[in-house]
């Protein structure tokens, strides 16, 4: 499962929006299952703020918003076996460490933009092997502030933008006592032309910072790309997608980073039910 919560937009009549479940922390700043494009916010998935478990409480105070949570730092791919005995007894818990990341996002309107704040503290698991390709055994440090803006011009052009800095301590096993600092980010603009017709573009940037020369696969944290999609909707719940990506890092010669580029074009069917 990926989305699967429960919320109470007024609890006990405190006016306290109340969302309990399993969730992606970055929902807070731009829902990534609501973008138009194909291509993904890839700051998010890099940052790891994407699915998790836990509880979010947010509340309006007129121009202001104002949303606090706490996870358990475990995504959807990670479970822990506890070898339950009887007959097909479920042995997977979603929590097995007292671990928690906790987040939050102050957000206001400044005239006509939209503007926020998000920092996340918390922990993960370092990583280790020759490439850092393999978890580790030890619980790291992280640290995530976001600044993300958004905005209309007119009824048919939405734009928005988002940063996110990075600090990962001590996240490597090959360098416990280094700190690994990166940041990265996106922008992006819709056009919606008519009921039948919307186009968009996303750029894509992210600086792998003290991971260069790092020889792990965090090297390829760097991106450089643009994108652009023209979606045409058969009827509500059904679209046609053409999109187009250039990719603009530069190749590198090592397998760590990039060794190749990434541009596409992508001709498909999306459809909701």
């Amino acid at each position: 499962m990926e989305d699967a919560w429960f919320r109470h937009d007024d609890a006990f009549g405190t006016k306290i929006g109340t969302m309990l479940g399993q969730f992606q922390v970055s929902d807070l700043m731009f829902p990534r299952e609501t973008r138009l494009t194909f291509q993904d916010f890839m700051a998010y998935r890099m940052a790891g703020i994407t699915y998790d478990r836990g509880v979010i409480f947010d509340r309006a105070f007129g121009p202001v918003s104002l949303a606090v949570g706490t996870v358990n730092g475990n995504g959807i791919t990670d479970n822990f076996t506890v070898n339950s005995p009887g007959y097909r007894r479920a042995d997977h818990m979603f929590d097995n460490d007292t671990h928690k990341n906790v987040f939050g996002r102050i957000g206001m309107d400044i005239g006509p933009v939209n503007v926020g704040l998000f920092g996340l503290s918390g922990e993960q698991k370092s990583r280790g092997g020759a490439l850092g390709a393999t978890a580790g055994t030890r619980d790291t440090d992280k640290r995530i502030a976001g600044l993300d803006l958004s905005g209309s011009i007119g009824a048919k052009t939405h734009w928005f933008m988002q940063g996110l800095w990075n600090d990962w301590q001590g996240f490597l096993d090959s360098a416990p006592a280094q700190d690994y600092r990166w940041w990265g980010g996106f922008a992006g603009v819709d056009y919606i032309h008519s009921d039948r017709w919307a186009f968009s573009l996303l750029y894509n940037y992210a600086d792998a910072n003290d991971f260069e020369n790092s020889g792990t696969i965090f090297e390829g944290i760097n991106i450089n790309t643009l994108t652009v999609t023209a979606s045409y909707y058969f009827m509500r719940n059904v679209k046609g997608v053409i999109e187009l990506t250039g990719d603009f890092q530069k190749e590198t010669t090592g397998f760590t980073a990039h060794p190749t580029k990434e541009g596409y074009a992508l001709v498909g069917i999306d459809a909701a039910f």
